[in-house]
């Protein structure tokens, strides 16, 4: 048996509105500001050589792929609020997101405007679609 983990702390952001830093209430973010999600991945491998003489073996294995099926966007998240899956009010002074024509939602935190970014297909869900979901697979090794 083998397992293979990796772990990342969050890394940073920075969101843009065009090539401009955002405003959000009036208050322009900072470089780096924000940080994306701390990235933890398992994998596991279990094998039993089966001897038949002294040269030949059978090793049958399965291996599983992301074991804990962890969602893992790290900082692959849309960096351009004008690229948001819920458009703001205003992209030069973000202070709604407007799921609704109304523009209902108030931004009291620019993490509100963190969505990840897709890119590895239809996995966990739309707008969460980073990493590889858990997977497993069998195999046979001979050996003489």
């Amino acid at each position: 048996m083998s397992f293979l983990s990796q772990a990342e702390t969050a890394r940073p952001i920075t969101l843009t509105s065009g090539s401009e830093r955002v405003v959000i209430n009036g208050v322009q973010s900072t470089l780096d500001q924000f940080r994306g999600t701390p990235y933890s991945q398992t994998d596991l491998r279990v094998s039993r050589p089966i001897k038949f003489d002294e040269s030949w073996s059978l090793t049958p294995f399965i291996e599983f792929f992301n074991l804990f099926n962890r969602n893992n966007p790290g900082n692959n998240y849309v960096g351009d609020i004008n690229a948001l899956p819920i458009p703001v009010d205003n992209p030069a002074n973000v202070t709604a997101l407007c799921p609704t024509p109304a523009c209902s939602v108030p931004v009291t935190s620019g993490n509100q405007l963190l969505a990840p970014a897709g890119a590895l297909g239809d996995f966990f869900g739309p707008g969460t679609t980073v990493g590889i979901p858990f997977a497993a697979q069998i195999g046979v090794k001979l050996s003489f």
